[in-house]
């Protein structure tokens, strides 16, 4: 066990390390062979956690290994995004009063504010307002008060991961199951490649969901749902998790949440009392990737039809899991935001973070497929650099999302009906 689980950290170390040295954009086929390795190694670590169990000083030795390569992709961030540059814009606009949902990167009126990052901001939505919710941009601002640059927000993403780790840790813990199994998030390769080399807020969104599921499964209803309403308020995916918490928390806890995403809304809708949504409504109609389903729903529902769809989907999962399952199992949580996603018109890699503290038993096994196989995504930078628009190769989404199918045939063979666990 020792032997192998350590070649498996030497993958990652090695392959991660190649990554944060190159330029992965306009080496992405490279690229993406590397981050494939990287997930062989990381495959290799999950068979070894599930075949045997060692020493708690080798499994702080695994985790100070994670936090190692994290540090090493900071080098490099950002890698394959340009979100970050955005985030320091959202952030730097409100320190100057200005709102980001009502304010253009490209208005001439606010070229005074730019700096070299933000001027890095990608043309496509420098035209328009953010499409973050108000927890997002308060993130935002709260990073660049303290140090205006990408390398401070991209370290702010990494704390919260780290603190992900943590709190999983110590629900394993809790729960009986064995501390091992947060290497299934500590050592993701899509978890560090997203947070330590591109700082997607997603991470912030995880380590909320994280902290609402163990606060939660402790009977701490007011933190479970002040969590999860700040989730939501990070990114709107979490909110199909809230029958989860139907009938384990109290009425007046569920208000505080509802109460804690109005505050966080108020800043920027004012007296109106009008969510703020930026350019929510362009990205919807007009924002288009790695959405299979989507694209033969659209021409029926329309775009807004199908993200309702969407939207029930994961409501409706969440409610079968709430019935089902128990509120310490994985699948009860990572399946319906997963659900949810298989619906959405963009698929982002980074979008699958959320569903990556979850990874930790059978069930979860085609989501591994999922977030492993969406890295050749990545792709699609050679066709983007080439002139030719924001293109996967054919054979792209297929592998993708076959090897999901594949995966999930495999569980339902092994286990044979949707897995059951005690409620509580």
């Amino acid at each position: 066990m020792h032997r192998w689980i350590l070649g498996c950290a030497a993958v990652l170390l090695a392959s991660l390390t190649a990554v944060s040295q190159m330029d992965a954009r306009a080496g992405s086929a490279a690229f993406v062979t590397l981050m494939g390795v990287a997930s062989l190694g990381y495959v290799g670590a999950l068979v070894c956690i599930s075949r045997d169990t060692a020493s708690r000083q080798l499994l702080v030795i695994c985790l100070l290994l994670a936090a190692v390569w994290r540090i090493v992709l900071v080098s490099g961030a950002p890698l394959v995004s340009d979100d970050v540059y955005r985030y320091v814009w959202d952030g730097r606009v409100q320190r100057f009063g200005y709102n980001p949902y009502t304010s253009s990167p490209d208005d001439p009126t606010l070229a005074h504010l730019h700096t070299d990052v933000t001027r890095q901001i990608d043309p496509s939505s420098a035209e328009l307002p953010t499409i973050y919710p108000p927890v997002a941009e308060l993130f935002f601002r709260g990073v660049v008060t303290i140090h205006e640059s990408v390398a401070a927000m991209v370290t702010a993403v990494v704390l919260c991961d780290l603190l992900t780790v943590w709190v999983l840790w110590v629900w394993l813990v809790r729960s009986g199951r064995s501390p091992w199994w947060v290497l299934a998030y500590a050592w993701h390769p899509l978890v560090a490649l997203e947070g330590a080399g591109g700082g997607h807020v997603d991470a912030v969104g995880t380590l909320l969901v994280v902290t609402a599921g163990f606060a939660l499964s402790q009977r701490r209803g007011l933190i479970a749902a002040s969590a999860l309403a700040a989730a939501v308020a990070v990114k709107f995916l979490p909110v199909v998790l809230v029958p989860l918490f139907w009938g384990r928390v109290r009425p007046r806890d569920a208000l505080v949440g509802v109460g804690l995403v109005v505050l966080a809304y108020l800043p920027f809708s004012g007296l109106s009392l009008v969510p703020a949504v930026g350019s929510l409504g362009v990205y919807t109609e007009t924002w288009r990737f790695n959405g299979p389903a989507f694209l033969v729903l659209e021409p029926v529902f329309g775009a807004v039809g199908v993200l309702v769809i969407a939207a029930g989907i994961g409501l409706g999962v969440a409610g079968i899991a709430r019935m089902r399952l128990g509120v310490d199992d994985p699948a009860a949580w990572a399946w319906p935001m997963a659900a949810s996603l298989l619906v959405m018109p963009v698929v982002y890699p980074w979008y699958l973070l959320w569903v990556t503290p979850f990874l930790t038993t059978r069930a979860t096994w085609p989501l591994v497929a999922w977030t492993l196989g969406s890295l050749v995504t990545y792709l699609v930078w050679g066709s983007e650099l080439a002139g030719t628009g924001w293109v996967l190769p054919r054979w792209v989404v297929p592998l993708e999302y076959g090897l999901v199918a594949a995966v999930g045939i495999l569980v339902w063979r092994r286990s044979g009906s949707f897995p059951r666990a005690a409620t509580s």
